[in-house]
C-alpha cells in the first residue's frame, strides 16, 4: 500500500510539470495522430495531424473571409493546406517551432454586377511559441507571415504579405481534448500593378484538438 501511494504521488507530480500537447505552439506532439478543428474569421477548417519529423497535417477550409488576414476577402471559397512543423527549442516552460503551411484556394468574390472567380496560393511561414502557464494551460504566441498570391478574374493579380502576431490560449481539462482560442493581428502589405498598400490584418478562431 505504501508503494502504491508513493507511485500515485509520483504520477501526479509528473503530470503537474507537464502541459497540454499541442499542434499550435512550439511543443512537439505527444500523440501519433490528432484531429484539429476550428471556426471563426476567415474560415471553418479541419486538419488531420501526424507526428513525425516534421509533424505534418492535411487540412481543408471553407473560406468566407480574408484568407490571408487582409486583401483576400471572399464571398465563399474552399482551400486545401499542408501544414508542417519542426521543433526548434524547448527550454523550461517555453517551446518554439518553425512552421510552413503551403495551400491553394479557389472561390468567388462579389464585385457588384457579378461574381468573380478567385484563385490563391499561400505559403504561411511562422515561428509558433507556447509557454506553459499551468499544468493544463499553454499560452500561445509567436509570429506568422501568410504570404499569398491572389488572382481575381478580370483583375490584376497581387501579392499579400501580412505580418501577424499571435496570441491565444489552449487548455486540456481532459487528456483527449484541448480547447483553444487564437488571435492573429498586425500590418498587412499588398503589392501589384496598383503599387503598394498597407492595412491592418486580422484573423481569429476558436476550436479544439482531439487526441
Amino acid at each position: 500500500m505504501k508503494h502504491l501511494f508513493l507511485s500515485i504521488l509520483f504520477l501526479f507530480a509528473t503530470q503537474a510539470q507537464a502541459s497540454p500537447s499541442s499542434v499550435m505552439g512550439g511543443k512537439p506532439m505527444n500523440s501519433s495522430v490528432a484531429h484539429h478543428t476550428g471556426v471563426g474569421w476567415p474560415s471553418l477548417f479541419y486538419e488531420w495531424w501526424n507526428a513525425g519529423d516534421p509533424d505534418w497535417a492535411l487540412g481543408a477550409e471553407l473560406v468566407y473571409g480574408d484568407w490571408s488576414g487582409e486583401f483576400s476577402n471572399l464571398e465563399i471559397g474552399a482551400a486545401v493546406n499542408l501544414p508542417m512543423r519542426w521543433p526548434l527549442m524547448h527550454r523550461g516552460r517555453m517551446a518554439m517551432a518553425f512552421r510552413f503551411a503551403p495551400g491553394v484556394l479557389v472561390g468567388g468574390v462579389d464585385t457588384g454586377p457579378s461574381d468573380k472567380f478567385v484563385f490563391g496560393g499561400r505559403g504561411d511561414l511562422g515561428l509558433p511559441m507556447s509557454i506553459r502557464a499551468h499544468k493544463e494551460v499553454n499560452v500561445l504566441t509567436g509570429i506568422t507571415v501568410p504570404t499569398s498570391f491572389i488572382y481575381i478574374e478580370d483583375g490584376d493579380p497581387f501579392v499579400a504579405v501580412p505580418v501577424l502576431f499571435r496570441f491565444g490560449v489552449e487548455g486540456s481539462p481532459i487528456p483527449e481534448i484541448t480547447p483553444w482560442i487564437l488571435f492573429e493581428f498586425g500590418p498587412a502589405m499588398a503589392f501589384g500593378d496598383f503599387g503598394s498598400e498597407v492595412k491592418f490584418g486580422f484573423r481569429a478562431n476558436i476550436g479544439a484538438t482531439f487526441w
